[in-house]
Protein backbone atom coordinates (compact mmCIF):
# COMPACT_ATOMS: atom_id res chain seq x y z
CA UNK A 1 0.00 0.00 0.00
CA UNK A 2 2.81 2.41 0.84
CA UNK A 3 4.47 1.80 -2.53
CA UNK A 4 1.19 2.34 -4.34
CA UNK A 5 0.69 5.56 -2.41
CA UNK A 6 4.11 6.87 -3.45
CA UNK A 7 3.38 6.12 -7.08
CA UNK A 8 0.06 7.94 -6.91
CA UNK A 9 1.78 10.94 -5.34
CA UNK A 10 4.36 11.02 -8.13
CA UNK A 11 1.64 10.87 -10.75
CA UNK A 12 -0.43 13.56 -9.00
CA UNK A 13 2.69 15.71 -8.76
CA UNK A 14 3.38 15.35 -12.48
CA UNK A 15 -0.23 16.10 -13.33
CA UNK A 16 -0.08 19.24 -11.22
CA UNK A 17 3.23 20.43 -12.62
CA UNK A 18 2.21 19.76 -16.21
CA UNK A 19 -0.94 21.85 -15.74
CA UNK A 20 1.01 24.97 -14.68
CA UNK A 21 0.27 27.90 -16.97
CA UNK A 22 3.58 29.70 -17.53
CA UNK A 23 2.45 32.33 -20.06
CA UNK A 24 3.60 30.44 -23.15
CA UNK A 25 4.06 32.50 -26.32
CA UNK A 26 2.10 31.47 -29.37
CA UNK A 27 4.09 30.07 -32.28
CA UNK A 28 3.53 27.98 -35.39
CA UNK A 29 2.93 24.28 -34.81
CA UNK A 30 5.58 23.18 -32.33
CA UNK A 31 8.24 25.72 -33.24
CA UNK A 32 10.84 26.47 -30.56
CA UNK A 33 12.06 29.96 -29.68
CA UNK A 34 15.86 30.26 -29.72
CA UNK A 35 16.06 26.87 -31.45
CA UNK A 36 16.29 26.03 -35.13
CA UNK A 37 15.01 22.45 -34.99
CA UNK A 38 11.37 21.45 -35.18
CA UNK A 39 9.77 18.96 -32.79
CA UNK A 40 7.04 16.51 -33.70
CA UNK A 41 3.74 17.27 -32.00
CA UNK A 42 0.74 15.06 -31.24
CA UNK A 43 -1.83 14.11 -33.81
CA UNK A 44 -5.56 14.59 -33.33
CA UNK A 45 -5.99 10.84 -32.72
CA UNK A 46 -3.28 10.84 -30.05
CA UNK A 47 -4.70 13.93 -28.38
CA UNK A 48 -8.20 12.48 -28.40
CA UNK A 49 -7.03 9.71 -26.06
CA UNK A 50 -6.64 12.24 -23.24
CA UNK A 51 -9.47 14.50 -24.40
CA UNK A 52 -11.92 11.60 -24.30
CA UNK A 53 -10.55 10.45 -20.95
CA UNK A 54 -11.22 13.83 -19.32
CA UNK A 55 -14.55 14.30 -21.03
CA UNK A 56 -15.83 10.92 -19.84
CA UNK A 57 -14.41 11.36 -16.34
CA UNK A 58 -16.29 14.61 -15.81
CA UNK A 59 -19.48 13.35 -17.42
CA UNK A 60 -19.56 10.34 -15.09
CA UNK A 61 -19.13 12.63 -12.10
CA UNK A 62 -21.48 15.47 -13.02
CA UNK A 63 -23.49 14.49 -16.10
CA UNK A 64 -23.34 15.98 -19.61
CA UNK A 65 -24.92 19.23 -18.43
CA UNK A 66 -21.56 20.14 -16.86
CA UNK A 67 -20.31 21.33 -20.26
CA UNK A 68 -22.81 24.19 -20.32
CA UNK A 69 -21.47 25.71 -17.10
CA UNK A 70 -19.79 29.10 -17.56
CA UNK A 71 -16.72 29.97 -15.50
CA UNK A 72 -14.96 33.25 -14.69
CA UNK A 73 -15.53 36.81 -15.79
CA UNK A 74 -15.16 35.81 -19.43
CA UNK A 75 -17.77 33.06 -18.88
CA UNK A 76 -15.68 30.40 -20.55
CA UNK A 77 -17.65 27.19 -21.00
CA UNK A 78 -16.43 24.27 -18.91
CA UNK A 79 -15.86 22.12 -22.00
CA UNK A 80 -13.53 24.69 -23.55
CA UNK A 81 -11.71 25.13 -20.24
CA UNK A 82 -11.21 21.35 -19.98
CA UNK A 83 -9.98 21.13 -23.57
CA UNK A 84 -7.50 23.95 -22.95
CA UNK A 85 -6.25 22.19 -19.80
CA UNK A 86 -5.65 18.96 -21.72
CA UNK A 87 -3.83 20.94 -24.41
CA UNK A 88 -1.64 22.61 -21.80
CA UNK A 89 -0.99 19.24 -20.16
CA UNK A 90 0.23 17.76 -23.43
CA UNK A 91 2.36 20.81 -24.21
CA UNK A 92 4.07 20.47 -20.84
CA UNK A 93 4.43 16.70 -21.27
CA UNK A 94 6.21 17.35 -24.56
CA UNK A 95 8.51 19.82 -22.81
CA UNK A 96 9.47 17.25 -20.17
CA UNK A 97 10.16 14.66 -22.86
CA UNK A 98 12.49 17.10 -24.59
CA UNK A 99 14.33 17.74 -21.32
CA UNK A 100 14.51 13.99 -20.68
CA UNK A 101 16.15 13.46 -24.08
CA UNK A 102 18.72 16.18 -23.38
CA UNK A 103 19.54 14.58 -20.03
CA UNK A 104 19.82 11.10 -21.45
CA UNK A 105 16.70 9.75 -19.74
CA UNK A 106 15.41 6.99 -22.01
CA UNK A 107 12.93 4.13 -21.95
CA UNK A 108 14.63 0.75 -21.63
CA UNK A 109 13.65 -2.34 -23.59
CA UNK A 110 12.11 -3.86 -20.44
CA UNK A 111 10.08 -0.69 -19.89
CA UNK A 112 8.95 -0.71 -23.52
CA UNK A 113 7.74 -4.29 -23.09
CA UNK A 114 5.78 -3.21 -20.00
CA UNK A 115 4.27 -0.28 -21.90
CA UNK A 116 3.22 -2.66 -24.71
CA UNK A 117 1.40 -4.79 -22.14
CA UNK A 118 -0.26 -1.66 -20.76
CA UNK A 119 -1.30 -0.61 -24.26
CA UNK A 120 -2.84 -4.03 -24.88
CA UNK A 121 -4.79 -3.79 -21.64
CA UNK A 122 -6.03 -0.31 -22.54
CA UNK A 123 -6.98 -1.22 -26.10
CA UNK A 124 -8.86 -4.31 -24.87
CA UNK A 125 -10.91 -2.07 -22.57
CA UNK A 126 -12.10 0.22 -25.39
CA UNK A 127 -15.54 -0.18 -26.92
CA UNK A 128 -16.43 0.36 -30.55
CA UNK A 129 -17.82 3.73 -29.50
CA UNK A 130 -14.51 4.66 -27.88
CA UNK A 131 -12.51 3.71 -30.95
CA UNK A 132 -14.87 5.58 -33.26
CA UNK A 133 -14.73 8.74 -31.15
CA UNK A 134 -10.96 8.76 -30.58
CA UNK A 135 -9.89 7.31 -33.93
CA UNK A 136 -6.73 6.05 -32.26
CA UNK A 137 -4.66 2.96 -32.94
CA UNK A 138 -2.43 0.93 -30.62
CA UNK A 139 0.51 2.89 -32.06
CA UNK A 140 -1.11 6.17 -30.95
CA UNK A 141 -1.72 4.84 -27.45
CA UNK A 142 1.86 3.60 -27.28
CA UNK A 143 3.12 7.08 -28.14
CA UNK A 144 1.12 8.76 -25.36
CA UNK A 145 1.89 6.14 -22.72
CA UNK A 146 5.60 6.23 -23.64
CA UNK A 147 5.81 10.02 -23.42
CA UNK A 148 3.85 10.06 -20.18
CA UNK A 149 6.10 7.37 -18.73
CA UNK A 150 9.17 9.34 -19.80
CA UNK A 151 7.84 12.48 -18.12
CA UNK A 152 7.11 10.55 -14.91
CA UNK A 153 10.54 8.91 -14.99
CA UNK A 154 12.27 12.28 -15.35
CA UNK A 155 10.14 13.69 -12.53
CA UNK A 156 11.12 10.83 -10.24
CA UNK A 157 14.81 11.31 -11.03
CA UNK A 158 14.71 15.08 -10.48
CA UNK A 159 12.89 14.76 -7.15
CA UNK A 160 14.53 11.54 -5.94
CA UNK A 161 16.32 13.12 -2.97
CA UNK A 162 14.01 16.04 -2.23
CA UNK A 163 12.21 15.87 1.08
CA UNK A 164 14.06 12.71 2.11
CA UNK A 165 14.96 14.31 5.41
CA UNK A 166 11.32 14.75 6.49
CA UNK A 167 10.77 12.79 9.70
CA UNK A 168 7.48 11.69 11.20
CA UNK A 169 8.27 13.66 14.35
CA UNK A 170 8.35 16.88 12.32
CA UNK A 171 4.99 16.29 10.69
CA UNK A 172 3.28 14.18 13.35
CA UNK A 173 -0.48 14.61 13.56
CA UNK A 174 -2.34 13.94 16.79
CA UNK A 175 -6.05 13.61 17.54
CA UNK A 176 -7.46 15.53 20.49
CA UNK A 177 -10.72 16.35 22.20
CA UNK A 178 -11.38 19.74 23.72
CA UNK A 179 -13.75 21.48 26.09
CA UNK A 180 -13.99 25.25 25.76
CA UNK A 181 -15.93 27.72 27.88
CA UNK A 182 -15.81 31.44 28.64
CA UNK A 183 -16.61 30.75 32.33
CA UNK A 184 -13.54 30.02 34.46
CA UNK A 185 -15.59 28.60 37.37
CA UNK A 186 -17.39 26.30 34.96
CA UNK A 187 -14.07 25.13 33.50
CA UNK A 188 -12.75 24.33 37.00
CA UNK A 189 -15.90 22.40 37.84
CA UNK A 190 -15.67 20.42 34.60
CA UNK A 191 -12.01 19.59 35.20
CA UNK A 192 -12.83 18.37 38.72
CA UNK A 193 -15.61 16.13 37.38
CA UNK A 194 -13.19 14.63 34.86
CA UNK A 195 -10.03 14.22 36.93
CA UNK A 196 -11.46 13.50 40.38
CA UNK A 197 -14.93 12.13 39.73
CA UNK A 198 -13.71 10.26 36.62
CA UNK A 199 -16.45 11.58 34.36
CA UNK A 200 -16.01 10.69 30.68
CA UNK A 201 -14.26 13.50 28.82
CA UNK A 202 -16.27 13.09 25.61
CA UNK A 203 -19.53 13.08 27.53
CA UNK A 204 -18.59 16.25 29.42
CA UNK A 205 -17.47 17.89 26.21
CA UNK A 206 -20.72 17.16 24.41
CA UNK A 207 -22.68 18.63 27.34
CA UNK A 208 -20.66 21.71 28.24
CA UNK A 209 -18.27 22.82 25.51
CA UNK A 210 -18.91 26.12 23.75
CA UNK A 211 -16.63 25.23 20.84
CA UNK A 212 -17.97 24.10 17.47
CA UNK A 213 -15.69 21.04 17.40
CA UNK A 214 -15.11 18.52 20.15
CA UNK A 215 -12.65 16.14 18.44
CA UNK A 216 -10.22 16.95 15.66
CA UNK A 217 -6.67 16.40 14.43
CA UNK A 218 -3.86 18.83 15.18
CA UNK A 219 -0.56 19.22 13.37
CA UNK A 220 2.62 21.03 14.31
CA UNK A 221 3.23 24.54 13.02
CA UNK A 222 6.48 26.55 12.86
CA UNK A 223 5.36 28.91 15.65
CA UNK A 224 3.07 26.95 17.98
CA UNK A 225 0.88 28.74 20.50
CA UNK A 226 0.00 27.64 24.01
CA UNK A 227 -2.84 25.39 22.85
CA UNK A 228 -0.65 23.48 20.37
CA UNK A 229 2.35 23.26 22.69
CA UNK A 230 0.18 21.83 25.45
CA UNK A 231 -1.58 19.36 23.15
CA UNK A 232 1.68 17.95 21.82
CA UNK A 233 3.12 17.65 25.33
CA UNK A 234 0.34 15.26 26.38
CA UNK A 235 0.69 11.50 26.33
CA UNK A 236 -2.12 9.46 24.80
CA UNK A 237 -5.10 9.50 27.16
CA UNK A 238 -3.65 12.35 29.24
CA UNK A 239 -5.74 15.44 30.09
CA UNK A 240 -4.36 18.96 30.42
CA UNK A 241 -4.99 21.54 33.08
CA UNK A 242 -7.06 24.59 32.21
CA UNK A 243 -5.59 26.88 29.56
CA UNK A 244 -6.66 30.52 29.34
CA UNK A 245 -6.39 31.77 25.76
CA UNK A 246 -7.95 35.06 24.62
CA UNK A 247 -10.73 34.99 27.21
CA UNK A 248 -11.62 31.33 26.72
CA UNK A 249 -10.80 28.42 29.02
CA UNK A 250 -9.75 25.14 27.41
CA UNK A 251 -9.27 21.58 28.62
CA UNK A 252 -7.55 19.20 26.20
CA UNK A 253 -7.40 15.42 26.03
CA UNK A 254 -4.97 13.56 23.77
CA UNK A 255 -7.02 10.80 22.14
CA UNK A 256 -4.34 9.58 19.73
CA UNK A 257 -0.72 10.65 20.20
CA UNK A 258 0.20 9.57 16.68
CA UNK A 259 -2.47 9.51 13.97
CA UNK A 260 -0.54 7.33 11.54
CA UNK A 261 -2.78 7.81 8.51
CA UNK A 262 -3.08 11.58 8.95
CA UNK A 263 0.69 11.87 9.57
CA UNK A 264 1.45 9.84 6.45
CA UNK A 265 -0.92 12.01 4.40
CA UNK A 266 0.59 15.24 5.71
CA UNK A 267 4.11 13.98 5.03
CA UNK A 268 3.03 13.04 1.52
CA UNK A 269 1.55 16.49 0.88
CA UNK A 270 4.69 18.18 2.19
CA UNK A 271 6.90 15.98 0.02
CA UNK A 272 4.73 16.81 -2.99
CA UNK A 273 5.07 20.54 -2.29
CA UNK A 274 8.86 20.19 -1.99
CA UNK A 275 9.00 18.15 -5.21
CA UNK A 276 6.94 20.77 -7.03
CA UNK A 277 9.42 23.43 -5.98
CA UNK A 278 12.35 21.34 -7.20
CA UNK A 279 10.67 20.74 -10.56
CA UNK A 280 9.80 24.41 -10.95
CA UNK A 281 13.44 25.39 -10.43
CA UNK A 282 14.45 23.06 -13.25
CA UNK A 283 11.56 23.69 -15.63
CA UNK A 284 11.27 27.48 -15.42
CA UNK A 285 14.60 28.27 -17.11
CA UNK A 286 14.15 25.41 -19.58
CA UNK A 287 10.66 26.62 -20.49
CA UNK A 288 11.95 30.16 -20.91
CA UNK A 289 14.23 28.83 -23.66
CA UNK A 290 11.74 26.40 -25.22
CA UNK A 291 8.32 27.95 -25.65
CA UNK A 292 5.84 25.41 -26.99
CA UNK A 293 2.31 25.99 -28.22
CA UNK A 294 0.05 23.60 -30.14
CA UNK A 295 -2.11 25.48 -32.65
CA UNK A 296 -3.65 22.65 -34.69
CA UNK A 297 -7.25 23.43 -35.63
CA UNK A 298 -8.81 20.42 -33.89
CA UNK A 299 -8.09 21.98 -30.47
CA UNK A 300 -10.53 24.82 -31.16
CA UNK A 301 -12.98 22.68 -33.12
CA UNK A 302 -13.53 19.99 -30.47
CA UNK A 303 -16.91 20.29 -28.71
CA UNK A 304 -17.73 18.13 -25.70
CA UNK A 305 -21.42 19.01 -25.92
CA UNK A 306 -21.80 16.82 -28.99
CA UNK A 307 -22.73 13.15 -28.50
CA UNK A 308 -19.60 10.99 -28.43
CA UNK A 309 -20.61 7.36 -27.84
CA UNK A 310 -17.45 7.01 -25.75
CA UNK A 311 -17.17 6.05 -22.07
CA UNK A 312 -13.45 5.24 -21.54
CA UNK A 313 -11.93 7.14 -18.59
CA UNK A 314 -9.28 4.68 -17.43
CA UNK A 315 -6.09 5.89 -19.15
CA UNK A 316 -4.41 7.05 -15.94
CA UNK A 317 -6.08 4.39 -13.78
CA UNK A 318 -4.51 1.60 -15.81
CA UNK A 319 -1.16 3.36 -15.66
CA UNK A 320 -1.35 3.59 -11.85
CA UNK A 321 -2.40 -0.06 -11.69
CA UNK A 322 0.62 -1.12 -13.77
CA UNK A 323 2.88 0.88 -11.47
CA UNK A 324 1.37 -0.64 -8.33
CA UNK A 325 1.78 -4.12 -9.79
CA UNK A 326 5.46 -3.39 -10.39
CA UNK A 327 5.28 -3.96 -14.13
CA UNK A 328 6.38 -0.37 -14.91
Amino acid sequence: MAYNGRIKNQIRLLLGVLMLSLFLNACKGLELENKTEQVEGYSKEQSMILLANERNRYEKLYGPEVWSIRIGEEETSFDQLTIQNVKLFMEQMKLLCMLAEERGVTVSSRERDAIRQLVDRYMDSLTEGDLAYMGCTAEDVTRIYTDYYTAVKLTRLLTRDSGSEISDSEVKVIRIQQIATADEKKAKAILKRIKIDKAAFASMASRFTEAEEIEFTLQKTPSPGLFERTAFSLEEGQISNILCIEGMYYIIKCVDGYDEEATRERKSHLKTAIDAGVLKEVLDPYQAEHNIRFIEKFWSQTDFREESGSTADNFFDLYELAFSEGTL
